[in-house]
């Protein structure tokens, strides 16, 4: 009997001193200088999303030479919306007139930057019924765009009010910073380093601790 009790007590010792060679360690261990509060590190900038859409709406010339009847347009506008809330990026879009026949009325490819709530555009087009290249300018916002284009074979302005499908771009959730430790100290879960008695408070950060052995 005295014999089995010697070779338990030998396992159990065994087993404790396996579990603080891993980093199993009472609050005993885990205190002072051994754990310590990790350093968290800031986000390297905003994150980012790209949001590309096709979309459709009609134009009305607001400056009725077209006797206010709408073009069709179609297109596509792909952004890069950051967690700022700011967007950059392109839009292509073509018109198409019905007014006795369908044509192609025009084809213009515009800058985009701004802002989710509200953006600018600026870009360059070919008119092909007034035969013109012509300079481009918006405002856009949800489902709108105001802008007029410069026809420069005319030397004339061509204001337009646009309604489309196009609505405001998703917010992006802002990146997280996350927890470091300065050498020898190494990041490790509360719960590895002291899954018994726990570990002080003021070295913890988001469930993490820099821990290093007592021997070091």
């Amino acid at each position: 009997m005295k014999n089995v009790k010697k070779i338990l007590f030998s396992m159990a010792t065994t087993g404790v001193l396996s579990l603080s060679q891993n980093g199993f360690a009472g609050a005993g261990i885990c205190s002072g200088p051994n754990c310590v509060a990790p350093s968290t590190n800031d986000a390297s900038g905003p994150a980012t999303r790209t949001d590309t859409r096709a979309y459709a709406g009609l134009s009305w010339e607001l400056d009725g030479s077209n006797g206010f009847i709408p073009d069709f347009l179609i297109g596509v506008r792909s952004l890069s919306v950051n967690s700022y809330s700011q967007v950059s990026g392109a839009d292509f879009n073509i018109r198409l007139r019905y007014k006795n026949e369908i044509s192609f009325d025009s084809a213009r490819l515009a800058y985009v930057g701004g802002t989710r709530a509200v953006m600018g555009n600026a870009g360059l087009g070919y008119s092909f019924s007034n035969t013109s290249v012509f300079a481009t300018g918006a405002a856009q916002a949800a489902y709108s765009r105001l802008g007029a284009d410069y026809m420069f074979n005319q030397e004339s302005i061509k204001p337009y009010a646009e309604a489309n499908s196009l609505y405001m771009p998703k917010s992006v959730a802002p990146n997280q910073g996350g927890n470091s430790c300065n050498s020898p100290y190494a990041l490790t879960s509360t719960s590895s380093v002291s899954p018994f008695t726990g570990v002080n408070p003021s070295a913890v950060k988001n469930g993490q601790t820099c821990f290093v052995a007592p021997n070091g």
